[in-house]
């Protein structure tokens, strides 16, 4: 989930080099609805990626509430432009499984999914 389009069309590129099947959003709101759509249907996504601010909608933090509330075993990746490990930290705590700086590459993408699927 991102409201950039720039950065939502390039990390699709990314996953798609990585291989992974995605959906993108703009807000927090599209990403619940397609959350929730694959939940209904039992196959939760592996995992999200949820940029923290979102210009005009739901951010990261509060999406991530959210999905939580639907499904308690949900693996988020915060996306953030802000590299600093007190937040880092704080997003970690507050049960997020990666962090993310933006701009972000390809390596650090993967990374990151593969610590967090496992």
């Amino acid at each position: 989930m991102d409201d950039d389009p720039k950065i939502s069309s390039l990390t699709a590129t990314m996953l798609q080099s990585l291989d992974y099947k995605y959906d993108l959003a703009r807000n927090g709101e599209e990403a619940i609805a397609l959350y929730q759509r694959y939940l209904n249907i039992g196959r939760p996504y592996d995992a999200v990626l949820l940029d923290i601010t979102v210009v005009g909608g739901m951010g990261g933090e509060e999406c991530f509430r959210a999905l939580r509330s639907l499904d308690p075993d949900v693996r988020a990746i915060v996306s953030s432009g802000y590299d600093n490990d007190d937040m880092a930290r704080r997003f970690l705590d507050m049960g997020f499984c990666g962090y993310l700086t933006k701009p972000y590459r390809v390596a650090e993408l993967g990374k990151v999914l593969k610590t967090v699927l496992g």
